[in-house]
């Protein structure tokens, strides 16, 4: 039923919503139709989106795959949980914080790539 999977796609699902509506909302504001327009904000807002849209479907694929495998509830929920928390970090840090770079956004990339390391090692080790 994949319920554990659900949950965490629902959750980034709107999380990447979120995200996309503030990039529509910069632009019209800013008025940019097409990409960043050279805007600082706008530009920040474009990767906060495009950055979640580009590691959340792995992830979730991931641990839709170790779900569909027995993997361990738990340890589902703590991936699908360190995710959410990661990507949302990542994304405050890269929207809230005008710094090149900050603590918000390294703890979020941090937590994601871990989550990516140790899903995928924990599917190789079901694999085997």
């Amino acid at each position: 039923m994949f319920l554990i999977t659900a949950l965490y796609a629902a959750l980034c699902a709107l999380l990447v919503l979120a995200l996309a509506i503030n990039v529509v909302r910069l632009r019209l504001g800013e008025g940019v139709s097409l990409g960043d327009g050279g805007n600082e904000k706008v530009n920040r807002a474009v990767r906060a989106h495009g950055n979640a849209v580009e590691y959340l479907p792995l992830i979730l694929i991931l641990i839709a795959l170790l779900e569909g495998n027995n993997a361990n509830n738990w340890a589902l929920y703590l991936y699908g949980t360190v995710l959410f928390l990661s990507r949302l970090a990542h994304a405050w840090g890269l929207l809230a914080m005008p710094t090149t770079t900050n603590n918000f956004r390294k703890l979020g990339i941090i937590g994601t790539w871990l989550v990516l390391l140790t899903a995928s090692a924990h599917l190789i080790v079901i694999y085997l």
